[in-house]
């Protein structure tokens, strides 16, 4: 079996035949010649039974739904998205993104009045919604005064737009071709991605299809997947830009197969139904897969006897002979059987982690992305030689570190054809991050080693500068703390005054450690462990003082504590002085 180095030297005699892809339109054209049968897209129905998509579904259903919403109107109109992952939900996207408007997919779980605000951000005409969502968005509607349509995507509500009845009428009007022909302005906005607003407001990052399919091709530059990894699982939220552009879209390109994860909640679940060979998650959810495998080993009693299978399968593997499927059938049951690779992103990972999954047979990947980019930037493929990496920047992107420290470390900036323009009507926002010379600035701290590879040291809004002029990025502690203390769910640094032995305020590097309610019984284990985590770094970085809480930090759907509400549980007298 030929092995390729790429997914673009894969498909350069096939799908790219005919060249790059220029828009997300195009990649539904070709797929639907060139592989017309083939099951691109799946996902559960109310009976837990796998219903599958071919290239030609999707494209049928895609000119369906965009006949159909032209049909009400909403030609040239921006259209929200608010709704639980689900194929339609993709068909959405890429009906509206194509030819129909501008799309803007919007975190259903936003309360009323976020929902509003972002609403009338992106101006919304209309938007589409899962049907339980309706009061929620109704509300916010009495506050949007351009927003006149709301579509239900699933269940029929009366008074509102129904997306089946707009597909069935669209059908119909497909036969004479107007959205299917029609020519896209490739360099028009298409889709708005509004930021996490995890340390300030959203703002509604501006996509054209020239930035979509650009975005395509550089993943399609990354590392080509095995034969063998020909099925994924799409878990995270599909209004994030990695979820929708960064997997489905690039997996639907290079003519694979992915299942379509309801809801965070059904993962384990549906895993086990789909048993895909690869999923795409955050560090955070791959931390708590490790954590859970090895506390159940130790419930059963086990433990040292998958220690010493791990032995045996790694001296297999140094002699050219894999049998980790098998040896861990158990371990990878619950993840469906099949799992060969985890690929990750939105922060750095944990080396045992990486290792520990490695051992069972399953790599991990990292990738580094942010939605102004497309929002892909770099993937490393090379985790278990240097986990702390984020990879070398795709071939076709530019980038550089300004203002470098002594250490090298400075901020990424980045020019390419799958940056984004800027925010959407929001000049005094885009004016701060693009640079005369074209480069966006990302605001996260790094560093560059010789052979190309980027490291990131945190993000530069939410870096510690000391009296004495000294740099602290909580990022790099909170990822030391999470390595060395197994026992802490989740942890974030700051700076802050706490009450001292002599009951004064003083101010120093707080940390604030979730942890299970039996850990509070076991003080003096935790204070040690953070003497030690001390000796081991330098005096200015030295963690001072920790707030003690089993209750996790709120966080964005993108699994982010949202840093503007640390200081909400922040106490200056009821944590532990180190």
């Amino acid at each position: 079996m030929q092995r390729y180095e790429t997914e673009r030297e894969r498909n350069k005699d096939f799908l790219l035949k005919d060249g790059d892809y220029v828009s997300t339109k195009d990649v539904l054209e070709r797929i639907a010649k060139i592989i017309p049968d083939k099951k691109i897209l799946a996902e559960l129905d109310a009976n837990q039974n796998i219903i599958y998509h071919t290239s030609k579904d999707v494209k049928n259903d895609v000119d369906a739904i965009g006949e159909g919403l032209i049909s009400i109107g909403l030609e040239g109109k921006h259209i929200a998205i608010a709704a639980e992952n689900s194929y339609l939900y993709v068909m959405c996207d890429l009906a509206i993104a194509g030819g129909v408007g501008v799309v803007t997919p919007i975190d259903k779980d936003a309360p009323a009045d976020l929902m509003a605000t972002l609403l009338n951000k992106c101006d919304a005409d209309a938007i589409i919604i899962s049907a339980h969502l309706a009061d929620k968005v109704k509300a916010a509607k009495a506050n949007c005064p351009k927003l006149k349509t709301i579509i239900t995507i699933d269940q029929k509500i009366e008074g509102l737009e129904n997306l089946q009845e707009l597909m069935a009428k669209g059908r119909v009007l497909a036969e004479k071709g107007y959205y299917r022909n029609k020519e896209l302005d490739l360099d028009t906005p298409a889709k708005l991605l509004f930021t996490s607003g995890t340390t300030g407001a959203n703002k509604g990052v501006i996509l054209t299809q020239n930035n979509l399919a650009a975005n395509i091709m550089n993943c399609m530059e990354m590392k080509c997947e095995e034969d063998e990894l020909n099925t994924s699982m799409s878990v995270l939220p599909m209004h994030h830009a990695t979820e929708i552009n960064t997997h489905i879209f690039i997996r639907i390109a290079c003519g694979r197969l992915t299942y379509i994860n309801d809801n965070m909640k059904n993962m384990m679940t549906n895993m086990r139904i789909f048993k895909p060979h690869v999923i795409t998650i955050v560090p955070m959810i791959a931390n708590a897969f490790y954590k859970t495998i090895w506390m159940n080993v130790r419930k059963m009693g086990m433990e040292m006897q998958l220690k010493q299978a791990i032995l045996m399968s790694n001296n297999l593997r140094q002699n050219g002979i894999d049998k980790t499927h098998e040896i861990f059938k158990d371990v990878l049951a619950p993840f469906g059987g099949n799992l060969r690779q985890i690929v990750c992103g939105g922060a750095m990972l944990n080396p045992e982690v990486v290792k520990g999954f490695n051992d069972f047979g399953v790599f991990i990947v990292n990738g580094y992305g942010i939605t102004e980019c497309g929002p892909l930037i770099s993937m490393n493929t090379e985790t278990m030689t240097e986990p702390y990496s984020v990879g070398r920047p795709n071939a076709v992107l530019e980038v550089k570190l300004i203002d470098q420290n002594a250490d090298g470390i400075g901020e990424l900036c980045v020019k390419g054809k799958s940056v984004s323009k800027g925010y959407y009507k929001d000049p005094e926002a885009t004016a701060k991050v693009f640079d005369k010379d074209g480069f966006f600035h990302t605001g996260d701290m790094a560093r560059i080693d010789e052979q190309g590879r980027i490291f990131l040291a945190g993000r530069q809004k939410n870096l510690i500068v000391l009296a004495n002029g000294k740099n602290i990025y909580p990022e790099e502690l909170e990822h030391e703390i999470s390595i060395r203390l197994p026992y802490v769910k989740e942890n974030v640094v700051y700076m802050a005054e706490f009450e001292n032995a002599c009951g004064k305020l003083q101010e120093g590097i707080c940390a604030g450690v979730v942890v299970e309610e039996e850990m509070l019984s076991n003080l003096e284990k935790i204070k040690e462990d953070f003497r030690a985590l001390n000796r081991e770094l330098p005096n200015h970085k030295k963690i001072a003082y920790i707030l003690l809480q089993t209750q996790e930090y709120e966080k964005t759907s993108s699994k982010k504590i949202k840093r503007t509400t640390i200081m909400d549980r922040h106490n200056t007298k009821t944590g532990l002085m180190i």
